[in-house]
This record gives C-alpha cells, sequence and structure tokens, in this order.
C-alpha cells in the first residue's frame, strides 16, 4: 500500500489528506482497508480540545471518539493555516460520518474562519449532509442564524435542494425537500425547562462512589458502559400535537423517566418540543405524519439533541 501523507482517526474510521507541493490540501476520502495502515514513524497529534467527549454526559458512539492526526515525516503541516484545519476538521468528519447535522453546523460555526479559508475542501466535505445542517442552524437552534451569515454551507446545500431563491423561500424549499426525500435530522429539544423529564439522575452518578481502588479502571470502563448502554436503551417519543392550543404545528418530545426505568417502571415523560421554526416546516412536508421514529443523540450541560428521522 502506498504511503499516505495525512491520516486521521476518528475512532473506527480513518480519514486521508494530501499536501501538495504548493501547499493545497486535498482531501482523499475515507481509507477503505485501515488495518493495512502502519503510521509507526508518522508525527501523532492531538485534535483541538474544541471537540471532546469528556463534555458530554452521553453521546452515541460514532462520536465518542479523540481524532488523531498522522503525519508522515516528509509532509510538512508547519503553515498556520493548514494546522489550524487539520486540528479541527477532525470533529467535523465525524460529525458527517455520524449524519449529526446540528453539530457539524455547531463546529463550522466555532472555527468558521479556519473552515472558510479552505472552503471548497470544507463544502466537499459537509455536501453529504449540507441541506440537513442548514435546517439545524437556521430553524432548528434557539441561537438565531441568518443565511447570509454562512454562505459556504448555503452553497454546499443549495444543489442538494435545487434551491433557487428567485421563485421560493428557503421554508418552501425544505418543504418540497423533505417531501421527496427521507430524511435524518438532528435537533435540540427547547423547553425543557418547562417539564419534568431530566436528563441528569442521582442513580446514574452514584454507581462511581464504591469504586475500589485496586480495579478502579476495570469497574470504571463497566460503569462507562453501563451508563451507555442506559441512555442508549431509553424510549424516546417525537410526535404532533396538532390540539396544543397554542400552536398547532407543535412537535412535542417524551422520554422515558431515567429514576423510574432504573426502578424497574416504564414510562414517558414530557421533555419539551421541536423548535417552533422547525416545526412548522416538518408539519408542512409531512401533514399525515403524526408519529417521528427518534433517538438520544447526545446530551452535555446546555443540551439535549435526538437523531430525527423524517
Amino acid at each position: 500500500m502506498a504511503e499516505k501523507q495525512i491520516l486521521i482517526n476518528c475512532g473506527k474510521n480513518w480519514f486521508e489528506f494530501s499536501k501538495s507541493r504548493t501547499g493545497q490540501l486535498d482531501y482523499c476520502g475515507k481509507v477503505e482497508n485501515p488495518s493495512r495502515l502502519n503510521v509507526e514513524n508518522y508525527q501523532k497529534l492531538a485534535s483541538s480540545a474544541y471537540f471532546s467527549p469528556g463534555y458530554y454526559v452521553f453521546l452515541q458512539d460514532g462520536l465518542n471518539c479523540t481524532p488523531r492526526i498522522y503525519v508522515s515525516p516528509e509532509t510538512d503541516v508547519s503553515d498556520k493555516d493548514s494546522f489550524d484545519f487539520l486540528l479541527h476538521v477532525g470533529a467535523l468528519l465525524c460529525a458527517v460520518e455520524a449524519r449529526d447535522s446540528l453539530l457539524a453546523g455547531e463546529l463550522y460555526l466555532r472555527r468558521k474562519k479556519s473552515f472558510d479559508k479552505f472552503a471548497r475542501l470544507t463544502q466537499f466535505i459537509i455536501e453529504p449532509v449540507s441541506a440537513e445542517i442548514l435546517f439545524s442552524l437556521l430553524f432548528g437552534r434557539m441561537y438565531n442564524i441568518e443565511e447570509n451569515e454562512i454562505p459556504l454551507v448555503l452553497v454546499a446545500a443549495k444543489k442538494k435542494l435545487s434551491y433557487i431563491c428567485e421563485s421560493e423561500t428557503l421554508e418552501q424549499a425544505f418543504v418540497r425537500y423533505f417531501k421527496e426525500n427521507k430524511v435524518c435530522l438532528t435537533l435540540p429539544v427547547v423547553g425543557m425547562n418547562y417539564h419534568r423529564w431530566s436528563p441528569y439522575s442521582d442513580f446514574l452518578d452514584g454507581l462511581a462512589e464504591n469504586l475500589r481502588a485496586e480495579a478502579l479502571l476495570v469497574q470504571a470502563e463497566k460503569i462507562r458502559k453501563a451508563k451507555h448502554d442506559f441512555y442508549s436503551s431509553l424510549e424516546v417519543a417525537v410526535q404532533a400535537e396538532p390540539y396544543n392550543p397554542a400552536d398547532e404545528n407543535a412537535v412535542a418530545v417524551m422520554a422515558e423517566s431515567i429514576d423510574a426505568k432504573s426502578a424497574g417502571n416504564p414510562g414517558l415523560e414530557k421533555a419539551g418540543y421541536v423548535r417552533a421554526a422547525a416545526a412548522k416546516i416538518i408539519r408542512a412536508a409531512k401533514p399525515e405524519k403524526m408519529s417521528f421514529k427518534a433517538q438520544l443523540m447526545r446530551i452535555d450541560c446546555r443540551n439535549v439533541v435526538l437523531k430525527i428521522e423524517l
């Protein structure tokens, strides 16, 4: 196998980049046979801590890794722009591979200046989920952002949406796109402070209280896996709420109570809603669809994020 110039390891997946003599970075795609790679003599770099699984209470497996960059001995990545891009693109690759449109968009926003310097390269990487990223950023989040603030994402998404701004609004383009395609979106749950369900549990947090020092690592790994499996097993229901007096387009989110489930009592509690701006478009595209398949994607100190299939 020919030697690779730059490799980024994201858990089970490896991605390849090359660098020309003129300093141009190119994305070569996903490595098909990573078991045959030999990076023994490569320079190993830690990715930026801007994205770290350590920040999360729960994170799906596809994202639960720390990207590492491997640079071949003859490849120079010391120029500021290339080095900055490589340190941050690993997390973006993870998010795109996991089809986490919200995280991909938020990672792009965090390092917009760096990614925009490699606009064509970034557009190529995000293209598979570009329309979903645009929707999650413009309509899913509570932090408003305008389409003219993210022209790189908009350009990447236009082709997938077949969007022509002279003939329709962006909202109309998404209604049409959702009608014609099977789509997965990652969206945050909003309005959680008005409902009883909580993503935190004293019971789960207390599992580590009596760890024995002589088997610390083994026990900690067992507890980590048990907590991960527990969160993954939580039933989530996302469904239309046309009887809602405040918003006939409301899409409600319910989830199993963590403490009740740990006590052996099944049952859903209201957790919150999909943001109204997103729900309006989803309901317009799927007026007869009352229930949407969903799973818990990640939990951090501020957000609970779901993956929803339309």
